[in-house]
């Protein structure tokens, strides 16, 4: 792997961990019509490392206010910290025990499918026409807990998925989008411990690209965020829905023309 496709892979990576588009399903197009290839595992762990650097820059001020606030006894940090471990859970136990079964959907045919239900999952969120007032609830956590099971298939968007959840449900659309990247701390985190465990001490990637990868999936990833808060607060995430239909149509046609 040489540092242009370091680059471009980060880029990949910050981009797509956040926007509702899927990163894994992103990931596994640009190596299969781009001749892209991630050299181990490592590589895969260096990305996500990168992601969650920037969710921890973006939200140092909220993540420290969190946790001061919960050691010192305040009920709602509390019961907050209690959701994002509710909403982990369902994830968690099935990425655990069904891993086998997920690696084997990691293919185009599967992603392009996924990436076209992706759309439609954001573009419900077009029909949300009150003003969201919610807070997050421990019934809530539980729906977005539960929705973010099906993120585990390459083509579903972790963000896209769980904000779109959020959302329908009439949670603030600031309070769903900072729940839903608050809680891809626990799961970079322990996607990242399961893949440590399949590293081949082998590899030969450089650390120059390990490094590159990390500092454009971080950097993108920061300046992601502050985007997409912005559309979200707008009233905008559905655009994204366009973009993954549009993306599933044109790689299906070119796996087909291939």
């Amino acid at each position: 792997m040489n540092i242009f496709e370091s680059i471009i892979l980060g880029i990949i990576q910050g981009l797509t961990e956040f926007l509702p588009i899927s990163s894994s399903g992103h990931l596994v197009l640009a190596q299969h019509f781009l001749g892209f290839e991630m050299e181990g595992i490592l590589f895969e762990i260096t990305l996500h490392l990168g992601t969650l650097l920037s969710i921890l820059i973006y939200y140092q001020k909220e993540l420290k206010d969190i946790c001061i606030k919960a050691i010192n006894g305040d009920v709602e940090k509390k019961k907050y910290v209690f959701y994002l471990f509710i909403s982990f859970i369902p994830i968690a136990f099935i990425g655990l025990f069904y891993s086998n079964f997920i690696e084997s959907l990691f293919i185009p045919s599967i992603v392009i499918l996924a990436l076209f239900f992706n759309g439609l999952i954001i573009a419900t969120t077009f029909f949300i026409r009150r003003k969201s007032v919610k807070k997050i609830t421990f019934l809530i956590a539980v729906f977005i807990g539960v929705s973010q099971v099906f993120a585990l298939m390459p083509g579903i968007s972790r963000s896209g998925v769980t904000i779109s959840t959020a959302l329908l449900l009439g949670v603030m659309h600031n309070e769903a989008a900072k729940f839903s990247f608050l809680l891809a701390i626990p799961g970079l985190l322990g996607a990242g411990f399961f893949q440590i465990i399949n590293i081949d001490i082998s590899s030969n990637i450089s650390l120059i690209s390990l490094m590159i990868g990390f500092i454009s999936a971080a950097t993108t990833g920061y300046f992601v965020i502050n985007f997409l808060l912005q559309l979200i607060s707008k009233g905008k995430f559905y655009y994204f829905s366009f973009y993954c239909i549009f993306i599933s149509i044109v790689s299906y046609l070119f796996l087909n023309i291939s």
